[in-house]
């Protein structure tokens, strides 16, 4: 098996927090903006196509909760970094970076390195855009709509 951060993968935590089937998110995260709980339209394009979703919650909890566990087990688990940096008061761009093919355990990861940036002027709109050599760009905007009913 593969471990690699993938933005398949984010999305779907990312809808799945939304509709409350993943965990909360721990403490210490605090790199990645909060947004307002509650309606929200998300636009994913991927590969030239693009797809709308509605769904409730906070949208972005699960990358939040998947960049918490990848920071504090990538470099021992799979030989990885992930590192965060604010790039204002609610952006932040994050890498994640695999040297080798190969955990320090000698099973196999991804090599590869993403970089994600996501920008957000206010806790009620946000766009998450990833870029890899290692996979198609994919952008997720969301636009909260109102309260969830």
């Amino acid at each position: 098996m593969r471990t690699w951060l993938g933005i398949a993968l984010f999305a779907v935590c990312s809808v799945a927090h939304a509709q409350g089937v993943a965990r909360p998110a721990a403490a210490g995260n605090s790199d990645i903006p909060e947004m307002q709980a509650g309606k929200w339209k998300l636009t994913i394009t991927r590969r030239g196509r693009t797809s709308d979703n509605e769904t409730c919650g906070d949208p972005i909890d699960g990358f939040r909760q998947e960049v918490q566990v990848y920071t504090a087990n990538a470099k021992e688990k799979w030989g990885c970094t992930m590192s965060t940096s604010k790039t204002g008061s609610r952006n932040v761009n994050v890498v994640y970076d695999c040297p080798s093919d190969r955990s320090p355990e000698g099973r196999p990861v991804q090599k590869g390195r993403w970089e994600m940036s996501l920008v957000s002027a206010s806790p009620q709109a946000f766009r998450l855009e990833m870029k890899s050599a290692n996979d198609a760009p994919y952008v997720m905007e969301g636009t909260r709509l109102g309260e969830c009913k």
